[in-house]
């Protein structure tokens, strides 16, 4: 009997191949392709370059702050109040839709110095922006309008002035000429009187809330207000830090010569010695020296404060024309400009990354915060004599009461004959700027977006102060050499 493996075989082999032709093929898909009904294959999708900070605010402080971006210099500022602690805040970041910010957005950062945040489109592409918080003064008062103080000189007066109108609303008369710029906080104000008292006057009444005596007076000096205590410098070589409430004294610290109104920032008083070379740092709590450093070459620092930003300490020498900032934390020199003309003749304000100042020859120079280059000079014969520190608010530089300058271009924006080349320094609040002339001992307002004049006020005495405004919300606008930001 024949075996039937041959014909099995060939049957089997028939079957295999009626199945192999029966299976389709795999379809070819190339990178980025896609297959499936309705599918198409071998298309690319294109990443989105997109990098943007599209808001950034903290809306853990109460009320929440939003900070104001610049597209166009990739930088963010924000304005806390005071008190806040600005070195535990935690941000709350926008960016374009699938890019990712590093650091992360709802992760405490340190803002006492300017933070880099860098982001990252879906590309791979990066756009870094700078953050910088600044600190504004905040009152518990509130007053029906706004309200001006400043100080006579040779009358030996404070004087209380309704800002809406310039009418007098009351005056407190001291033992002895003024010069010193008035402060407000707290419905208390603060001046150095010219009888080697530091006084404290009530807002609403004029009436006398305390002083306090040094052995070389306030005569010449302006008082700064953080945190309910008053530092002030006499008119020797001493620092002081005095209760805000009751008028004792926490501390003194002695420098090598007279020491220039303080500005305070993240727990550190910074001031200069005006005949010297020294920049200090002082701890705000103790009174202990943290660090000095010197200036350099043979000049002097001085009548002008220093101005503290994003970690920063940025200060002037008066005969060496130059601008330096210092590391705010060790006061190590970062760098240093020096100037076209004479000598600076104000003390430096900085707004937006850009420090400006102005010097003798009545010019105004706008410096990159960062790097000390000049991005612009203005000079006119309008400008102010007197250091008038520059006033930045809204994309504008004032000097004195008599030019406005675009602050990104150094182009003119008004100029007129309200004030002199010897105005004290301006304070705007509100959209007006207040200010005197130490010549015709006048006080006036202007309006900031046109420069025409509202009102003026008749001291009848010659005018080194600087005013201080308190709006009916109980904000507070100042100004003197102080260096402060407005």
């Amino acid at each position: 009997m024949k075996t039937p493996f041959p014909f099995l075989s060939t049957l089997f082999c028939l079957m295999l191949l009626w199945v192999v032709s029966c299976k389709k093929e795999d379809p070819v898909v190339p990178p980025g392709g896609t297959t499936g009904p309705g599918s198409t294959t071998g298309t690319t999708t294109t990443k989105s370059s997109a990098k943007a900070i599209t808001a950034f605010s903290f809306n853990s402080l109460s009320p929440a702050v939003t900070g104001t971006i610049d597209a166009t210099a990739k930088t963010i500022s924000a304005t806390v109040a005071s008190g806040t602690d600005v070195t535990k805040l935690v941000p709350t970041i926008t960016v374009s839709d699938k890019a990712t910010v590093s650091p992360v957005s709802g992760v405490t950062q340190d803002f006492s110095k300017a933070v880099t945040y860098t982001v990252t489109a879906e590309d791979g592409s990066t756009q870094a922006y700078t953050v910088s918080v600044m600190k504004e003064s905040t009152n518990t008062a509130s007053t029906a309008n706004d309200v001006l103080f400043i100080c006579g000189t040779d009358d030996k007066k404070l004087y209380a002035i309704d800002a809406s109108t310039g009418t007098k609303k009351w005056e407190y008369l001291t033992d002895g000429v003024v010069y010193s710029s008035p402060i407000y906080a707290d419905g208390v104000v603060f001046f150095g009187g010219g009888d080697k008292k530091l006084l404290a006057i009530d807002a609403s009444t004029g009436a006398k809330k305390w002083e306090f005596s040094g052995p070389n007076g306030f005569t010449g000096s302006a008082p700064t207000y953080s945190d309910k205590i008053i530092y002030i410098p006499d008119s020797f070589n001493r620092l002081y830090a005095i209760d805000a409430t009751t008028g004792t004294k926490k501390w003194e610290f002695s420098g090598a010569d007279i020491l220039t109104n303080a500005v305070v920032e993240n727990g550190t008083v910074y001031a200069s010695a005006r005949n010297r070379r020294y920049v200090y740092a002082i701890d705000a709590a103790t009174g202990a020296k943290k660090w000095e450093a010197t200036t350099g070459g043979s000049y002097s620092v001085g009548e002008y404060s220093v101005a503290v930003m994003s970690g920063l300490v940025y200060t002037v020498t008066t005969n060496g024309k130059q601008l330096q900032a210092l590391d705010a934390a060790t006061g190590a020199k970062k760098w240093d400009f020096t100037i076209d003309g004479n000598t600076t003749s104000s003390s430096p304000t900085v707004s937006n990354g850009v420090v400006y100042i102005t010097d003798w020859t009545q010019s105004l120079y706008a410096i990159d915060a960062t790097t000390g280059t000049k991005k612009w000079k203005y000079t006119a014969n309008e400008l102010s004599y007197d250091p008038a520190g520059p006033v930045v608010q809204n994309g504008v530089v004032y000097v004195g009461l008599s030019v406005a300058v675009d602050a990104a271009t150094g182009q003119k924006k008004w100029n007129n004959s309200v004030g002199t080349k010897y105005d004290v320094s301006s304070v705007l609040a509100n959209g007006v700027l207040f200010g005197g002339s130490i010549s015709t001992k006048t006080l006036y307002a202007v309006d900031a977006a046109t420069g025409a004049k509202k009102w003026e006020f008749l001291v009848g005495s010659n005018l080194s102060s600087s005013a201080c405004v308190v709006d009916k919300n109980g904000k507070v606008y100042y100004g003197g050499s102080s260096g402060m930001v407005q």
